[in-house]
């Protein structure tokens, strides 16, 4: 039989190892939660196969639940084992006073539950010593294949459990994508390169174009340009139309539609920038040729951040698709457990 590793990727389509999304160490919680769940959902019946049991007498006197769910409670009256009573904790006084008529004796001894701590009377002792009966909720690895003590018709369910949450584990790594977040940060470089170069533009000692006039003016396509790339700085990573709608805010908060858009807004304007200045380009002004430069570049991470997203996008929505196919699967499957 397949591993379970194996089986969640063959569910998933995902690849498992030591530093993917899910890692092993998470698979293995995973699993281990998964038959936990659906172990706590059987039958009260047929918990009792799946149990395990904790003695007191002398040494141990009370026993420490944890979280484990009790199944039976019994005392040994020196022949047989009684079955002990439940008492609340607001009795268990009264329960170790002989004058009372909910005093516990060892042929109807009683137990009750303080601060995570089953207590019994009369006190066990090892000749007359108690047992409590405790449901087993087993640790399941990735390289397990079955589950001991555990219902095998309800096995099939926690490879399936833990595909819905490794799933979950993968979306949040893809919408979180850090080589889309180092693309925008190289891509507002580039664009703030052009600007610089482009603001240099107004300065006689930078450039060959001295006239002010010229290139001041509303009119002119330096002004353009720098306008151009201003607005497209602003849609990256300059609060427009908002610090959560920008391309940065935007990838921050995994909106992966939001970032394309806004990285669309940004080309728009950075073409703009790169057909004002085309005019200019061919007088020679060195400076227009960095600018010019430094736009490709930020055009080329642009549509490297577009690529991404595309393919980050097509893979998000079939692994959404796929955990709800899961989700339906295993909800059916626990509801057939519950009720067997």
């Amino acid at each position: 039989m397949a591993t379970f590793e194996a089986q969640v990727e063959g569910l998933t389509s995902l690849t498992i190892d030591d530093s993917s999304s899910p890692t092993r160490a998470e698979l293995n919680q995973f699993l281990t939660d998964g038959a936990k769940e659906i172990i706590s959902i059987i039958p009260k019946q047929k918990k009792a196969m799946y149990s395990t049991s904790n003695t007191l007498d002398s040494g141990d006197t009370t026993l420490t639940i944890g979280g484990s769910e009790i199944l039976g409670v019994v005392r040994n009256d020196g022949t047989i084992d009684q079955p002990c009573r439940r008492i609340p904790l607001s009795l268990s006084g009264r329960a170790q006073d002989s004058e009372e008529m909910v005093y516990g004796t060892v042929t109807d001894p009683v137990w009750w539950i303080t601060i995570n701590a089953l207590n019994m009377f009369p006190t066990p002792t090892d000749a007359q010593n108690g047992l409590i009966q405790t449901l087993a909720y087993p640790t399941v690895g990735y390289t397990d294949s079955s589950i001991t003590k555990f219902p095998d018709e309800a096995e099939y369910l926690v490879p399936i459990y833990a595909s819905v949450k490794a799933i979950q584990n993968a979306l949040g790594a893809k919408a979180g994508d850090s080589s889309v977040s180092t693309a925008l940060t190289y891509m507002k470089a580039a664009v703030d390169q052009a600007e610089t170069a482009a603001d240099k533009f107004e300065s006689t000692t930078e450039s060959v174009f001295g006239d002010a006039d010229t290139f001041d003016s509303a009119a002119s396509q330096l002004t353009r340009v720098k306008a151009a790339l201003n607005n497209a700085e602003n849609v990256i990573n300059n609060d427009q139309p908002s610090s959560t709608t920008d391309a940065f805010g935007a990838q921050s908060s995994e909106d992966i539609e939001l970032a394309k858009s806004a990285l669309s807004i940004a080309t728009v304007e950075i073409n703009r920038a790169q057909a004002h200045l085309t005019e200019w380009v061919a007088i020679g002004d060195m400076r227009a040729k960095e600018i010019n430069s430094a736009l490709a570049e930020a055009r080329g991470y642009a549509e490297e951040i577009q690529a991404r997203l595309s393919v980050l996008t097509t893979e998000y929505t079939w692994l959404e698709k796929q955990q709800a196919k899961l989700q339906v699967d295993y909800d059916k499957g626990l509801q057939m457990i519950a009720g067997a």
